[in-house]
């Protein structure tokens, strides 16, 4: 018999034993966990096909998982997987991951994968947490995807290319989910119908459909979400109102509605919301009525935007008072009137007003700062604001913008505006301001743009503002300024922009101008100027790259009219207006706006490699016209016209290959039209008329295009358009009999190939006419419009009708369809700067597109059909011919857009009666694909190549009803 001592020690080595047999079966299965981990991730790895970075050089079998970059280990396993911001590529699926029952985050934004979403259905349940974004996910999200991976908290998948609609169930099984994040993708169809069970969402915070194109009204289901603290539904086709039940979401901090189609009235429960509420954004919708009073309540709103709008009525003063917090108001673009809000100095916090474009009146109060003493941007252009600017503005130090606009403000400049020592931008063009430039200005050092045109302002510059070291753009045009041209001008290392035109300066042109190697826009137009003009002005080739200037402004020119204003234009500053605004006010002063892009300033715009608008006109300067000016090889505007200059014109000039415009006009050149400019193939408007000049028009090129008036009054100058040479072909001028069988063979031309030349001069010049407009760089054509013009040559030359002689003359006035097409070429090169040719997209980003340039073919194709002008306030009112053109289509009313000169057939003709019917329905049909150009989303409208499929279609049913009729 054992003795118990004996025994106890028998028992605890079987326990040591059993102890050690457990770990040792442990460890291995452990290790066979890790291993399992490796080949996972090693099988991921062989799907990348380029590693940029050599992110995952450490991913190799020699090495633990847990030592693999971007891998996190817990207890032995794969946790975490981080590869975001690694540029990796390749085409990979996630059934590598699906065997890592220990991982619980993946995060791969930001790489180059190609995906498909039914992948998500492959990753392992025990994920957490999903970053996806941007890494090439394509195809609809997966229906069960939430609920098969219900342990899920957070889920990025923005930035990415799913598809289709989202589905009803989707949050079914979701009771973890925090926050969901699919913005910016294309997901579409209506979620009015979301399904979403109390039960499912009670953990949601964050919801994120941005930036898709998801339509119908807004869930109201959403509200079920009772702990959703931020709701962004921004940049979709939302429609309807806004939900009322919005304002039961008590923990709301932050709802984005902006950039939809909403209509209706603010609901005023959104005000009971207001105890967690710091961001509301409903901009660019169209919503209507009033704010309401009840968002008084929000008094930890920090951002409250409405821009964009169609809200009027009076701005409920009171509710500032509560707006501690608040640090963004932005209302611009709405209808709201009533008194500058006088409470507006209550918010402490406030950093950015934005009232641009409303009906704000009265005065801005004096006691606006130091109220609002954190301002840091102040906007209220295009307002009715009256009195004087308020001097104790300047106790807002942190100032960095000041933008006065289109109001009728009077008074001075006052002084203390030098004490804004953080000043970048003071602008108040189109104002009523009188008095001096305070010489106070020169204390700011960080001004970037000084923009008063077209107020009263005297007196001379003051020698002060030239400490503005930092300076980019000054615009004093249209005021009554006098001296002479600063020469320290030439000091301003920044400055792009300087525009002096309409005053009264005098003296020279200071040559230090040549100084200023950033300068690009140079407007010294109507003033007193003498001398001659310096050979160096702006900005020279070689001088070094620009970078940052003008970032962040937004441009207009405008265009003047008549005879009321001199030179072409002048740029302003437009953020905020709308662009119809100058065609609606009537006119402050004496120059009358009537035409004018906007858009933001192009970045190309301060990448000139020499100057690119120069505008001298309505001077008196004297001598010759440099030969120098052949050296800014950027230069699209130049304008000498009106002043006293002789001598011949330079060769170089034709040298300028991006030049629009050229104007010359009431000058005392001499000697011929230079043979270089037949080069200038950019060139949409030359006037030399009133000048000494003699001998040939160069007749190749586009200068033997342009109108008989651009040469008139140089008694010895000839050739197309003038008279013809009596030396050379020793040929004199036209007589009637030549005239006769000119008309004659012209009439044998056909209607449609006048269509088909009028576009295909359109195409070659419509881009230039709206660059040389705005003074950017016009680009060269792509390879797209190369193969169209070159298909459209061969229409050209396949659609004229062949007619024989002795066959009476047709029912369509055919001559009358050439004179379009001639008045149509003269019109794109006459009316340069005519909004009737531009697409409507233009406006937002000043880019030439060949959608863009298609739309301008259809204007072209309207124009030539109906005989009408783009533009015509006699003839069409507040719209144009596009506008016009599809009413009377929407009305069935299509022979209306016809010209009646065109249909000249006797009435009861009966040998011309079938085949003037085929005619009309040919126009009809022209009118159709004219219109589809002229669409206003470029999507839908067709490209050019197909512009000339359908040319050709119809050209063959036109071969065949001829051949029918005869």
């Amino acid at each position: 018999m054992t003795n118990p001592p004996n025994r106890v020690w028998i028992q605890i080595q079987i326990s040591f034993i059993l102890l050690l047999t457990h770990v040792s079966l442990s460890s291995s299965s452990d290790q066979s966990s890790i291993k399992t981990d490796a080949v996972s991730l090693l099988s991921f790895k062989a799907m990348i096909q380029d590693d940029p970075n050599n992110i995952l050089s450490t991913w190799t079998p020699r090495k633990s998982p847990c030592q693999f970059s971007g891998v996190t280990c817990l207890a032995g396993r794969v946790s975490e997987i981080n590869l975001s911001g690694s540029g990796l590529s390749g085409t990979v699926s996630f059934n590598a991951f699906t065997s890592l029952d220990a991982l619980s985050v993946l995060k791969l934004s930001e790489n180059f994968f190609v995906l498909n979403s039914t992948s998500l259905l492959l990753l392992p349940l025990s994920l957490t947490n999903l970053e996806l974004s941007s890494s090439g996910l394509i195809g609809i999200l997966p229906e069960n995807f939430f609920s098969k991976y219900p342990n899920l908290i957070s889920i990025t998948l923005s930035y990415n290319n799913f598809t289709g609609k989202l589905p009803e169930d989707l949050f079914l099984g979701s009771k973890k989910l925090q926050s969901l994040d699919l913005s910016y993708n294309n997901i579409t169809g209506s979620i009015s119908g979301l399904t979403i069970p109390l039960s499912s969402c009670a953990s949601l915070s964050s919801l994120d459909l941005s930036g898709n194109s998801i339509s119908g009204y807004v869930p109201v289901s959403l509200t079920n979400c009772t702990n959703l603290k931020s709701l962004n539904l921004s940049h979709n086709n939302f429609d309807g109102q806004i939900p009322k039940s919005l304002g039961e979401l008590k923990s709301l901090q932050s709802l984005d509605l902006s950039h939809n189609r909403l209509t209706g009235w603010i609901p005023p429960e959104i005000g009971d919301a207001c105890g967690s509420l710091q961001n509301l954004r409903i901009s660019y919708n169209n919503v209507t009525g009033v704010i309401p009073d009840s968002l008084s309540a929000c008094s930890w709103l920090q951002t409250l935007d409405l821009s964009s709008n169609n809200i009027s009525g009076p701005f409920p003063d009171k509710i500032l008072r509560s707006f501690g917090s608040l640090q963004i108001l932005l209302l611009s673009n709405n209808f709201i009137s009533g008194e500058f809000p006088a409470t507006l100095s209550s918010c402490k916090s406030l950093r950015i007003v934005d009232f641009s474009s409303n009906r704000f009146s009265g005065v801005i109060p004096p006691d606006l700062c130091p109220g609002a003493g954190s301002l840091e941007e102040l906007r209220i252009p295009d307002n009715l604001v009256t009195g004087e600017i308020p001097p104790a503005i300047s106790q807002c130090s942190e100032l960095r913008t000041i933008d006065l606009s289109l109001n009728y403000l009077n008074g001075t400049i006052p002084p203390e505006i030098g004490d804004l020592q953080k000043l970048e931008q003071f602008i108040a063009w189109y104002n009523n301001l009188a008095g001096k430039i305070p010489p106070e200005i020169g204390k700011l050092q960080n001004l970037k743009d000084l923009i008063l045109n077209n107020n009263q302002l005297t007196g001379e510059i003051p020698p002060e503002f030239f400490n503005c070291s930092n300076v980019e753009w000054v615009s004093f045009t249209s005021n009554r300024l006098t001296g002479e041209v600063p020469r320290d001008f030439g000091l301003l290392s920044r400055l792009a922009v300087l525009q002096l035109g309409n005053n009264n300066f005098t003296g020279k042109i200071p040559s230090e101008l040549g100084k200023c190697t950033t300068l690009v826009w140079l407007d010294l137009n109507t003033n007193h100027l003498t001398g001659e003009i310096p050979p160096r002005l702006g900005r020279q080739p070689g001088s070094k790259a620009l970078s940052g200037l003008l970032s962040g402004n937004t441009m207009a020119f405008v265009r003047n009219v008549g005879n009321s204003c001199k030179g072409v234009g002048g740029l302003v500053e437009f953020s905020g207006i709308r662009p119809e605004r100058l065609l609606q006010i009537p006119s402050l002063k004496s120059c009358d706006f009537t035409r004018m892009y906007s858009g933001p300033i192009l970045s190309l715009f301060t990448r000139y490699q020499t100057i690119e608008y120069l505008d001298l006109s309505y001077n008196q300067l004297r001598g010759k016209i440099p030969d120098e000016i052949g050296e800014m090889i950027a230069l699209q505007v130049l304008e000498l016209s009106h002043n006293q200059l002789s001598g011949e014109i330079p060769f170089t000039i034709g040298q300028l290959k991006n030049l629009g415009v050229f104007d010359a006009s009431d000058n005392r050149l001499q000697g011929q039209i230079p043979e270089s400019f037949s080069n200038l193939s950019f060139l949409v408007q030359i006037d030399l008329s009133n000048n000494e000049l003699t001998g040939p028009i160069p007749q190749r090129g586009q200068l033997s295009t342009l109108p008989a008036s651009q040469y008139a009054d140089n008694p010895g100058l000839c050739g197309v358009p003038l008279p013809e040479c009596k030396n050379g072909n020793n040929q004199l001028p036209a007589g009637p009999e030549e005239e006769k069988r000119a008309k004659h063979g012209t009439t044998a031309a056909s209607w449609a190939n006048s269509i088909v030349l009028g576009v295909l001069i359109s195409a070659a010049s419509v881009c230039i006419l709206i660059v040389w407009a705005i003074a950017v760089r016009a680009r060269k054509r792509d390879a797209e419009d190369a193969k169209m013009l070159h298909s459209l040559q061969a229409v050209n030359s396949a659609t004229t009708w062949k007619i024989e002689k002795e066959k009476e003359p047709l029912s369509i006035n055919v001559a009358t369809f050439q004179r379009h097409a001639l008045d149509t070429h003269l019109s794109v090169s006459t009316l340069a700067g005519t909004p009737g040719y531009v697409p409507p997209e233009y406006y937002q980003s000043f880019r030439c597109t060949s959608k863009g340039d298609v739309y301008s073919i259809g204007v072209v194709m309207l124009e030539i059909l109906s005989g009408k002008r783009p533009t015509d306030k006699d003839e069409f009112g507040d719209t144009n011919l596009v506008g016009w053109s599809k009413m009377k289509a929407r009305e069935g009313k299509h022979m209306d857009v016809i010209d009646e000169d065109l249909l000249s057939a006797k009435e009861g003709s009966e040998t011309r009666e079938g085949y003037g019917g085929v005619i009309v329905k040919e126009m009809l049909r022209y009118l159709e694909i004219a219109l589809r150009c002229v669409d206003d989303f470029p999507s839908k409208r067709p490209n050019m190549l197909q512009v000339v499929a359908l040319l050709r279609e119809l050209r063959g049913s036109e071969d065949n009803s001829h051949s029918n009729s005869s």
